[in-house]
């Protein structure tokens, strides 16, 4: 079964929401949707299907719960593929930037063969360096860099938490295969042009930016911190670390060249594996910051449900619909009417998450229109 309806070019966007009369969980109903839209029928005999998704970092609680990706790791068996978990490893330098501490940090967090049923393989290798190189014809890049376990795969179930994104606006799908599908030397490229700015009359002087930071690349001045350019490889840690808003973009382009860069590495893998990649996105526990930080915030608005799609743009497009149509979670009832009409922008207000979806389109890797199918 297609993506696409003929009709109208409209892409399909299967829904289970988290609210129903059934007496069937979400985890049987996840199974059910997987099931009804055919999409893993593209799943042949034996292929090696990897199910790119985010380990979490120690200290947070927010990732996609285990029992969820079990069920897809069962699904994937069904249809006669072979799974495992896959991840790169991060630019910066924490706990999940090589892969044993990455392996160590996924157990901690509950992801191992034995509680998801399928192996676990960091794609980038020991030390970020194993890649596959495609080469591509975007306007930002000529080829890109992918972790070699994704590289090598014959088939990928992208399995994003949904999240608020302090680069990006919010990540969905788009930035989890982007980011989350290159290694170090990928991830750096997409980052290179990034450098945060400090504003020196939110700063505190806390010290927490100049803790997280792996490349000594902020100091401690008289009065705030600041960024020494040459150390910085723009990974972008010291903002999500900023408890009061001190560290942003230093310019709004540069968000918006990330992004597109994330299309053009999605562009890339979308090519090199020809129709054989599926979407799913979790829109549980929405927290403002991504699974990179060590600390899991208020949800910015409730549960909504899981989506799946095999257009990347059409089911974050959705995705931020269905956040933009709920309202604020408790924590965060203060916000206003306008605030409520784009939580991620109300969220992260320097940060424009819109590239990413139209220069999607206009690269041809999706649509953001898109039909809502309710399973």
């Amino acid at each position: 079964m297609s993506g696409k309806e003929s009709k109208n070019n409209k892409s399909m966007v299967y829904y289970v929401n988290v609210k129903t009369d059934s007496d069937k969980s979400l985890i049987e109903r996840l199974e059910r949707m997987i099931d009804r839209s055919g999409l893993f029928k593209s799943i042949e005999n034996g292929e090696r299907v990897a199910i790119k998704m985010h380990f979490g970092e120690r200290g947070g609680h927010g990732y996609i719960r285990t029992p969820f990706i079990g069920r897809i790791v069962q699904k994937v068996k069904d249809y006669n593929g072979i799974p495992f978990l896959t991840d790169t490893n991060t630019l910066y330098v924490h706990m999940r930037h090589n892969a044993i501490d990455h392996l160590r940090t996924a157990a901690i967090n509950g992801f191992t063969t034995e509680t998801v049923g399928a192996p676990i393989i960091i794609a980038d290798g020991l030390t970020g360096s194993d890649e596959g190189v495609v080469k591509i014809d975007g306007n930002h890049l000529k080829e890109i860099f992918v972790g070699s376990a994704i590289f090598n795969a014959d088939f990928i179930v992208v399995a994003t938490h949904i999240t608020g994104h302090p680069l990006s606006g919010f990540g969905g799908s788009i930035k989890n295969l982007a980011m989350g599908g290159a290694s170090i030397r990928g991830k750096y490229i997409q980052h290179s042009e990034f450098v945060p700015a400090v504003d020196e009359d939110l700063c505190r002087l806390c010290g927490d930016c100049i803790e997280i930071c792996g490349f000594n690349a902020i100091k401690q001045g008289e009065k705030s911190v600041f960024i020494m350019e040459e150390n910085c490889k723009g990974c972008g840690e010291c903002v999500g670390a900023c408890k009061y808003g001190a560290m942003g973009p230093k310019f709004p382009r540069e968000s918006k060249k990330l992004q597109e860069k994330m299309v053009e590495y999605v562009m890339g893998i979308r090519s090199q594996k020809k129709g054989k990649i599926v979407y799913i996105n979790f829109l549980l526990d929405i927290t403002p910051g991504c699974d990179c930080y060590s600390l899991s915030n208020s949800p910015v608005v409730p549960d909504l449900g899981i989506l799946l799609s095999d257009d990347p743009v059409a089911i974050d497009k959705a995705s931020v619909d269905l956040v933009n149509s709920a309202y604020f979670s408790p924590a965060w009832s203060g916000k206003n009417e306008e605030d409520s009409k784009d939580k991620f922008r109300a969220v992260h207000s320097d940060v424009d998450w819109r590239p990413q979806i139209d220069y999607g389109e206009k690269m041809g890797i999706g649509t953001s229109e898109y039909r809502i199918i309710k399973i």
